[in-house]
């Protein structure tokens, strides 16, 4: 069964967001590469250095660095931007997101950005006990980040949200930084610190980060999704399945979209599907994302083939060498092998096979508030997913072995 495929759309890009017919095989007529950094107005203080061995920046080395392993070291690795510091006894990573956070990102963000070149996937630890309560128990940590703390002027020195440990960008000529540190006794993985800024002062989340096995590293919640946590299930035709094959398989023949520490599979946002539904439905009669954000999607692909497997397929066939000859995932392939824990919706027109699928989280109240106001226009069908919650592990499957590990 050969696709069709007739858009891709991102959220930044939207002059190229323009409609397209139907086509044989699988050619574009629109392709972009999901977005959905922020623009940062903070740069990083001069002097953040590395200080001390158990603190490491950059990507991974070769030479006397190496294990052996096709020049993954063996000892952490921290990604550049990032200040890492593993405990030597409790084996929790704190990491330090360098030059802050503008619009977030929360702790599972940090985490995965963080320690991507390792050979064990880095989650942030969910409920992680946070046994330092003030800047002097804090201090063994902070120093190995780089740091001293100094009391904060603002919020009566409690981190403004749920479970955050924040701290200042910037280091005064001291190497102090205002610390922050929650009310709560539990650090949260997904409290999301926003533009949290006193008198103009930004702040970094501190996060605890512990190895996690990719289909054990990403919490979700169930409904919206279809299950609390994702787990290798490859074999069928339905959307899930196949975006899950095309990581698992990424990995086990060493796509340069698989990092060393894997990709963990997709989990779908059920709540979404009905909303989505709608959309491919009007977007078969009148173009390719003609209803382009209507549930909260950052971007999008669309095509028309017998199956939802059938469509992957034609999106990951948009693999192609660039300019140093190395085939990578261009287009509305992109997406399906994007690093990290993702969710995604998707929706079948209600009279033909043109297919959407939806990329950039589960945005569940904007899907109920369209479908709550336009009834008529959501719906399910035969090859609709279950709307209940479902057994991770029914059905589980082994995950990749990691072909940057070997």
């Amino acid at each position: 069964m050969r696709a069709s495929i007739v858009g891709l759309c991102a959220l930044g890009i939207l002059s190229a967001c323009v409609g397209g017919g139907s086509s044989s095989g699988t050619d574009v007529t629109v392709t972009a590469s999901e977005s959905d950094s922020a623009a940062s107005d903070v740069s990083s203080s001069s002097d953040e250095t590395t200080t001390d061995a158990s603190t490491t920046n950059g990507p991974p080395t070769s030479g006397d660095d190496s294990d052996g392993t096709g020049g993954v070291p063996a000892e952490l690795t921290c990604a550049d931007g990032y200040r890492c510091y593993e405990h030597p006894e409790t084996g929790v990573v704190w990491v330090m997101k360098i030059d802050g956070n503008i619009n977030g990102p929360t702790c599972q963000d940090v985490c995965e950005a963080a320690l991507p070149d390792n050979c064990e996937y880095h989650a942030c630890e969910e409920g992680h006990t946070f046994e330092y309560p003030d800047a002097n128990s804090f201090a063994p940590i902070a120093k190995n980040l780089g740091f001293t703390c100094r009391e904060g002027g603002c919020w009566d020195s409690v981190a403004p949200g749920e479970g955050l440990m924040l701290v200042s960008i910037d280091t005064d000529e001291e190497g102090s930084k205002a610390c922050y540190f929650p009310s709560q006794s539990q650090l949260s993985c997904s409290t999301h610190p926003g533009n949290a800024n006193c008198f103009g002062e930004r702040y970094a989340s501190i996060c605890p980060c512990v190895p996690r096995a990719l289909d054990d590293a990403c919490s979700w919640e169930c409904p919206p999704h279809n299950t609390t946590r994702a787990t290798w299930k490859t074999e069928g035709t339905s959307c899930l399945a196949r975006i899950n094959y095309w990581r698992k398989r990424a990995c086990e023949e060493g796509w340069p979209e698989c990092p060393p520490a894997g990709l963990p599979p997709m989990v779908e946002c059920t709540a979404c599907h009905e909303c989505s539904n709608s959309e491919a439905q009007h977007d078969s009669e009148n173009g390719a994302h003609a209803s382009f954000k209507r549930c909260g999607e950052s971007a999008q692909g669309e095509g028309g083939g017998q199956t939802c497997a059938d469509v992957i397929d034609a999106f990951v066939s948009e693999r192609a060498p660039d300019e140093n000859g190395i085939v990578r995932c261009t287009g509305h392939c992109g997406p399906i092998v994007a690093p990290g824990c993702r969710s995604f919706s998707w929706g079948k027109a209600m009279d033909s096979n043109y297919h959407t699928l939806n990329w950039g989280g589960c945005n569940a109240s904007t899907c109920e508030e369209y479908c709550d106001q336009n009834a008529g226009d959501c719906y399910t069908h035969e090859s609709s997913p279950s709307l209940s919650c479902q057994d991770p592990d029914e059905g589980k499957e082994d995950g990749p072995i990691v072909q940057a590990c070997l």
